[in-house]
Parts: structure tokens; sequence; C-alpha cells
């Protein structure tokens, strides 16, 4: 029965696509063209999404926001043995993981890729 029900779900995906350009054929639609133009809306989509991240990211770390987390989780930290510097990596990755790059890449620049902050923090982007 496992075996059927990964077989079915290997063939899920493809057979979607199938019917979906089997479809748009049979009404007499440009398939390809309508999937670049959709592939074109959908770059600028994600491009728009990722800038404004990364804006925010840039606004929260100028206004003192993420110094602010630091102080504030530092005494639970120190309960867990938890690097307090990390904690505004720990809010940003619950919203973006790509907004949390910026982060890290000043976390990397602070504190080096080999440190013990900079494991952790390697290993938190990768989960």
């Amino acid at each position: 029965m496992l075996q059927v029900l990964s077989n079915i779900s290997n063939i899920m995906i493809p057979l979607i696509v199938f019917y979906i350009i089997a479809y748009g054929l049979m009404n007499g639609c440009k398939v390809y063209e309508v999937f670049v133009k959709g592939a074109k809306d959908g770059v600028k989509t994600v491009v728009g999404i990722l800038v404004a991240l990364m804006t925010a990211v840039g606004i929260l770390r100028a206004s003192g926001f993420f110094d602010i987390v630091q102080k504030v989780f530092t005494p639970v930290s120190d309960l867990l043995g938890f690097p307090s510097e990390l904690f505004p990596l720990v809010f940003m990755k619950m919203f973006s993981s790509s907004a949390a790059t910026g982060l890290v890449l000043d976390i990397f620049k602070n504190y080096g890729t080999d440190s013990y902050i900079g494991m952790i923090t390697s290993i938190m982007m990768s989960c």
C-alpha cells in the first residue's frame, strides 16, 4: 500500500502540469507565451518582496530594535547557554530566511565564520 501511494505521489505533479497544458491547448490558449508572461511577473514580485524585506531589516537594524531585542533576551540566553547576539537572527528568521541573510552577513563580519557564534548561525540558517 505504501509503495502504491509513493508511486501516485511521484506522478501527480507531472499529471497536473500535463492537464494544465492540455486544457490550455484545447481552449486555444498560447500556453508558452502565457507561461513566459507569468514567469516574468513572478520574478518581478520576488524581487519586490526581497527589496522590501532587506529594507525592513536595514530599518530595524538602524533604529536599534535589534539591540533592544538582544538586551531583553540576555537573561534568557544566559539561562539557556545561547548567545544573546543571535536573538535578532532568531526573530528575523521566523518571518523570512532571505531577510535573515543580511543579519548573518553582519554576524560573520563581526564574529567570524569559524567562531562559536558563527557556527551556531550557520546551523540556524540551514534549519
